[in-house]
């Protein structure tokens, strides 16, 4: 399996402190929020002017349809009178009004259905990516996210024709078992059961705590130490090899340290984390040690 090659990084941002990275995330995000409620919020404004003239004429066209009904009551009691030219006058209001209310509430609809979706979709997709670049840093790929969206999109509506056409062919089977005298109870339903539902949910909750149990694995300082000096010495065989280093996900970093395990200064690279802070709390100690030696003589 392909590894997943290292994000690059600028040298500006390799040069500056963990401080400083701290400080410029911390003013860039509100920045980027504002500026995503300010496009949201001028787009808003103008759907919603569009909205509301359509909405007028969707109100106008209700007007002249209660026209319409008054109308139509109005010819119903002049057809009982004797006056015949009542209900013909007011027949053809009723009628003038109707088509009017056709024509408004055409246009109404129209205005609104053309203002649709109130939040575009490259609005939003902005706004995921966003996210992405925060959660993950330089190694967030825009192309690659926008793929993997299209393809739950897809498969999204796949699902859905398929559900239809299972549906379809559940009430085919229905019809012709009513046909032979053998109809069962009900249509068989094609969602999952609660006991399928909480298979999956204990499955997902075992991989979880796999990941949990390999995050502790990797922050382990002495269980670090340890591994790297039996790599370093040779004191590893295959077996023991081979199962530390079989991964966990596809992005292990576990797995790209395995694969160079005969390199030294990579895997030291890999662990760069507990071995500092192993060597920050040797030098703590030692200078601590140190000045108890002093304090005695």
């Amino acid at each position: 399996m392909a590894q997943k090659s290292a994000p690059t990084v600028s040298d500006q941002t390799r040069s500056s402190s963990l401080m400083d990275l701290a400080t410029t995330g911390s003013r860039l995000v509100p920045k980027q929020l504002k500026d995503n409620l300010q496009l949201l919020k001028s787009h808003a404004t103008s759907k919603g002017v569009t909205i509301g003239v359509g909405a007028g004429f969707a109100v106008v066209g209700l007007l002249f349809l209660f026209i319409t009904i008054v109308a139509l009551i109005v010819a119903m009691i002049g057809g009982f009178a004797t006056q015949t030219n009542i209900w013909v006058a007011a027949l053809w209001t009723a009628l003038g009004a109707f088509v009017l209310t056709l024509i408004l509430i055409g246009i109404g609809a129209w205005r609104i259905m053309a203002a649709m979706p109130l939040v575009p979709a490259d609005l939003i997709r902005g706004v995921k990516h966003d996210i992405g670049y925060l959660t993950e840093g330089n190694a967030f790929d825009p192309v690659e996210f926008d793929r993997l969206e299209a393809e739950k999109a897809e498969q999204k509506k796949i699902d859905k024709e398929r559900e239809k056409e299972l549906i379809k062919q559940a009430q085919k089977e229905q019809k012709a078992a009513i046909k032979r005298g053998e109809a069962p109870e009900g249509i068989p339903d094609i969602k999952p059961s609660d006991d399928e539902i909480r298979h999956r949910m204990d499955l997902r909750r075992r991989h979880l705590g796999d990941i949990r149990s390999g995050l502790n694995e990797k922050t382990d300082v002495k269980a670090q130490l340890a591994t790297f000096t039996d790599h370093a010495l040779g004191r590893v065989d295959s077996a023991t090899r081979a199962e530390q280093l079989r991964p966990v996900s596809s992005y292990s970093t576990a797995a790209a340290a395995g694969e160079k395990v005969n390199d030294a200064g990579e895997f030291v690279k890999d662990r760069w984390a507990p071995l500092t802070l192993l060597g920050a709390s040797v030098t703590t100690f030692a200078v601590l040690v140190r000045r108890l030696n002093k304090k005695k003589d």
